[in-house]
């Protein structure tokens, strides 16, 4: 009888060590939050279905936000560029942009509801700038999905022409990730 006891309490042991590994295997992300009260910055659970195992992985859009923003700055000085510097109220607009296409499932310049940048600018009462211009990449199933939206915009020569004009003086990318692990970039320009 002891020895049935034993063997069964082995075997469950065996299984909720090879759960929890499972388990820790699938959420793989940083579980830091940030972004204030804005709830934009927060961060987005995203659930993908590993074999049977639904995990919740938590993603800081603030933090691929603001590494996005540096590593499109590090090109921009690569190029004899000056950096462009953060504006929260660009940042805005480029979370905005983003989240609609994640959740509205659309990609593109031009919002659902006909709107371009410019006008997205004029909803937040952003006024008086000179030029303004935006950049947008979809990325999905890459390792580095950062690194492959710079490397989207750089290859296209739009964006590429975009990112290294030394017209910008201000900038911002936000970040939003929809619930089948597709992120979705926006990058605004501006000059006032």
């Amino acid at each position: 009888m002891k020895t049935k006891v034993l063997l069964l309490a082995g075997i469950a042991a065996a299984l909720a060590a090879n759960s929890v590994a499972q388990t820790n295997y699938t959420i793989n992300a940083s579980l830091a939050t940030g972004g204030g009260d804005d709830p934009l910055a927060r961060p987005r659970v995203v659930v993908e279905k590993v074999s049977a195992v639904k995990a919740a992985v938590v993603i800081n859009t603030g933090t691929v936000e603001q590494t996005a923003f540096e590593l499109l700055n590090q090109k921009r000085v690569e190029n004899g560029l000056k950096p462009v510097a953060w504006s929260d109220q660009l940042a805005t607009i480029a979370r905005t942009h983003s989240r609609n296409m994640a959740e509205l499932k659309f990609f593109g310049h031009c919002g659902l509801d006909h709107k371009m940048v410019s006008d997205r600018a004029d909803d937040i009462g952003l006024k008086k700038w000179r030029a303004i211009g935006e950049n947008i990449a979809y990325t999905r199933g890459y390792k580095d999905p950062i690194e492959r939206a710079v490397e989207l915009w750089l290859e296209s020569p739009g964006h590429r022409q975009n990112l290294l004009s030394d017209e910008w003086r201000e900038s911002a990318v936000g970040v939003t990730v929809a619930e089948d692990g597709s992120y979705y970039f926006t990058q605004v320009f501006l000059k006032r």
